[in-house]
């Protein structure tokens, strides 16, 4: 049978992480073994669902490359199937009519002396199907409620291994509210068997929720899926992730300057076996990928590490890539029209965590206004020597043509220079290091000095040279 597996957000917030990770591992499954990935949106919560969140989710799994094969489908619109189910278990016994008012259930609730672990007593289980109908049809209130069968309901989670409850800790739950509209368990399952999944793959916090969700599969003479439950996501602190912890949406990571492969490899990693490497193409990943892989206990979302492959992955992406996805950083940092040449990009990729660090590093190769670092300008007044040594260097480097402007040719003039004048080669690198790039740390100086080109340099070491010759 085809792999067939869904991914079903509600859009009552961003794509959070946590959700961008339970989407990729369904879609890597997919992938893996040639079946289907599923977009449903599950928007029957009318008062916090939004057009703009929904939107929110489709544009996050997009930019993280994730794909649907079928959808978005939309539950709101598929209302008349969950009742048409609701009515069939009806029908077959597997669901019952419950009168009972939410006074009177919580009155019986406080009566047991243990409210917080009463469960529905079954009351209405006892009615006959003539009463029931007769009072339904007088316009009596009633909700319908799952007639949980007894015994044990369980499975053989892919990710957990075996799991089992009891029937007796679960209660006979609701199908369809007292207004008509269906809950949650009903709605899922319904749309499950109509879409034909055979994998059902979610983070555990849905345990609790499979137990009553597979007493409807055997209401409705369905099969279930196979089911596997995600270990949660955790800050440093050993926390479960959220707000508290910084960013968790994956529109703010592409907002913070995250390549989407990046995120993807780190997504992909957390708490599966996938290989000793930082980052992986995207069709190594898909090959490697199986629930086999997935750690049965919680993962530690560990930022730095999101850092560094992020780092790796630009460093490993064409100037030219780069060139195009630093541009919107670009655009809040200089005025329209100034872009770094692709010799600017390769030189300072090497050297940035971000597309926003790439862009700040990108800025002085088009524009003489940017600052320079104050430490490393008091640094380079203390040193006697530097002054007078990098005005000499000036001539030197301006004997260069443009044909020799290359960092071995850099180097042999700076060095020479250095000696010639008597001072170390330090007290010329860094204070061009400083005038070039405003920084003290920067990608090979030679490198940057040719990727600058000749005229850039000489107006940056000029602008550098007066700014050192003034004293507080």
């Amino acid at each position: 049978m085809p792999v067939r597996v869904r991914f079903a957000p509600s859009p009552t917030g961003y794509l959070h992480v946590g959700g961008a990770r339970t989407a990729l591992i369904n879609w890597l499954y997919a992938r893996r073994h040639g079946g289907a990935f599923i977009l449903r949106i599950e928007d029957t919560d009318e008062a916090r669902s939004t057009p703009e969140m929904t939107q929110a989710i489709l544009d996050g799994l997009s930019w993280l490359g994730i794909t649907w094969d079928e959808g978005p489908f939309f539950q709101s619109g598929r209302q008349a199937l969950y009742r048409e189910n609701a009515h069939k278990l009806l029908a077959s016994g597997h669901a019952y009519r419950c009168f009972c008012s939410k006074e009177a259930l919580e009155a019986r609730r406080n009566a047991s002396g243990k409210p917080a672990e009463w469960r529905y007593d079954r009351l209405c289980r006892a009615i006959s199907r003539e009463e029931s109908d007769r009072r339904a049809a007088a316009g009596e209130p009633f909700v319908v409620r799952c007639d949980v069968p007894k015994g044990k309901l369980a499975w053989n989670d892919v990710v957990k291994g075996r799991i089992e409850f009891d029937s007796s800790e679960v209660e006979d739950f609701v199908l369809l509210r007292s207004d008509g509209t269906p809950t949650y368990h009903l709605s899922v399952v319904s749309d499950d068997v109509a879409m034909g999944m055979t994998h059902v793959i979610r983070g555990e916090d849905h345990i609790s929720n499979t137990p009553k969700q597979i007493a409807l599969y055997a209401g409705l003479g369905v099969e279930p899926p196979v089911f596997g439950h995600l270990p949660l996501i955790l800050g440093m602190d050993k926390k479960k992730l959220s707000k508290r912890h910084g960013t968790v949406s994956v529109l703010s990571y592409r907002d913070e300057g995250i390549l989407p492969l990046a995120l993807f490899n780190f997504l992909a990693q957390l708490g599966a076996n996938l290989g000793e490497e930082p980052f992986l193409p995207v069709p190594e990943i898909i090959r490697r990928f199986d629930f086999s892989a997935l750690k049965n206990s919680a993962s530690i979302f560990d930022r730095e590490r999101l850092a560094f492959i992020n780092a790796k992955v630009i460093g490993e992406t064409s100037p030219s890539e780069l060139a195009v996805v630093v541009r919107p950083f670009l655009e809040t940092l200089l005025p329209a029209g100034l872009e770094p040449g692709e010799a600017a990009v390769r030189v300072m990729a090497t050297r940035a965590k971000d597309l926003r660090e790439l862009a700040a590093m990108l800025v002085p190769f088009v524009t003489l206004d940017f600052p320079l670092d104050p430490k490393g300008l008091e640094k380079a007044r203390k040193d006697p020597g530097a002054l007078a040594a990098l005005e000499g260097l000036l001539p030197r480097l301006e004997g260069i043509t443009e044909e020799e402007w290359r960092p071995a040719k850099l180097e042999e003039v700076l060095r020479g220079h250095a000696e010639a004048s008597g001072v170390k080669a330090g007290a010329l690198i860094h204070p061009c290091r400083l005038f070039l790039t405003g920084r003290t740390e920067s990608p090979g100086i030679f490198d940057v000095l040719a990727a600058m080109g000749k005229v850039g340099t000489l107006a940056r070491l000029r602008r550098g040279i007066a700014a050192l010759g003034q004293r507080g």
